[in-house]
């Protein structure tokens, strides 16, 4: 059954949804004045959406500031709040963000990571979220969720174990790196026999003597298994226990020594242990729902990048300096794979986030061109 605070916010989205296009189409400012929200949405509700002049005014002409004090003061109270978000999320290393279990968690932890390292990138997104009200409430809901994923991941006991080698960030990248690649089904554990089909042990110089022929009975593989307590069926390892064993057993416990190489240099050996098997990587994922909506925002990143032209920018800030913030920061994210990465996770993950991702796109087309 439908929550009354989703159904008020659904309309809040629809009423939003019709400013943007309006806006996005050169609709006039008197025109915009005049959508009202649906009668049935009563202003006592506490869920009913309070369109601030924030919005009003930037979707009006040509990015002008707002001129009157409350708009001022409701713009400034988001940009705080924006701010105090990024100071919150800097916090988190590396190594903490690569310890959380979810590849999608990972992946938008992974683009949020880069995205604030990037001055462009950081004010399109507090132009968004200052100006949007949909994208100010997604983005709440959403940085709350992955605060609550990471922090718990940071106090669970697989964490205390890897901080406890004596590690730094560099190797748990490595390690996450190697993980995936051998856990072929992507199921989040790495088990004996994705390990010796990896190779990863041989490629490592353990197996320089084995005569196993790859049919299950490694000696090699069966001492990496049994340096970690098993606790789990079947005998497979969580990303915690794969880092500890290769910790004690490929590097005998010595932190001094880079983990597979380190962060720069195990992408070669990614590339080894994959030899060809990338489309194989996740099979198992139900992906069939959102393959449409990834073939779209693929496309559509595709044509954004035809839009980076010599001139593109000039011209986005003589028509509206303020959206041409939104473009440059656009144009600066698209060369950040972890960037873009999160964002199609968003993308075909929530429907909220796809609408507005379409509406910005059209708005960001129609500027650029």
């Amino acid at each position: 059954m439908e929550t009354p605070s989703l159904r008020y916010y659904c309309r809040y989205l629809l009423l939003t949804a019709t400013w943007l296009a309006m806006a996005a189409s050169n609709t006039s400012a008197y025109q915009l004045s005049q959508v009202k929200p649906s009668p049935s949405l009563h202003e006592n509700h506490p869920h009913y959406p309070r369109p601030t002049a924030t919005v009003t005014s930037a979707l009006r002409a040509k990015g002008s500031s707002t001129s009157s004090s409350a708009s001022t003061a409701t713009s400034s109270k988001a940009e705080q709040r924006f701010d105090a978000m990024l100071a919150d999320f800097r916090r988190h290393s590396k190594a903490d963000i690569n310890l959380v279990a979810s590849p999608r968690y990972r992946g938008l932890l992974s683009g949020t990571s880069t995205a604030i390292n990037n001055e462009k990138v950081t004010r399109a997104f507090k132009v968004l979220y200052e100006d949007l009200g949909p994208i100010r409430v997604a983005g709440d809901l959403i940085f709350s969720k992955l605060e609550n994923e990471i922090d718990k991941t940071k106090a669970s006991d697989g964490a205390g174990n890897v901080r406890a080698l004596g590690r730094d960030d560099s190797c748990v990248v490595a390690a996450r790196k190697i993980f995936d690649a051998v856990d072929a089904d992507a199921s989040g554990t790495v088990s004996s026999m994705e390990l010796l089909n990896s190779d990863l042990l041989r490629s490592l110089g353990q197996c320089v003597d084995c005569t196993c022929e790859k049919k299950g009975n490694c000696q090699s593989v069966a001492k990496f298994m049994d340096e970690i307590d098993k606790t789990h069926p079947k005998g497979e390892l969580h990303f915690d226990e794969f880092l500890i064993a290769a910790h004690h057993f490929l590097y005998a416990g010595d932190a001094s020594v880079s983990l597979f190489g380190g962060e720069d240099c195990s992408g070669d050996l990614v590339d080894q242990l994959l030899n060809g098997r990338e489309n194989d990587i996740g099979v198992g994922v139900d992906l069939d729902k959102a393959e449409r909506h990834s073939k779209r925002f693929d496309a559509m990143c595709v044509e954004f990048m035809t839009w980076d032209s010599g001139d593109s920018a000039a011209k986005a800030e003589a028509r509206n300096p303020r959206l041409a913030l939104v473009l440059e920061g656009c144009f600066a994210g698209a060369k950040e794979q972890p960037v873009v990465d999160a964002l199609k996770i968003l993308y075909t993950d929530y429907l909220v986030l796809r609408m507005a991702g379409d509406l910005i796109f059209k708005m960001m087309r129609k500027l650029a061109r």
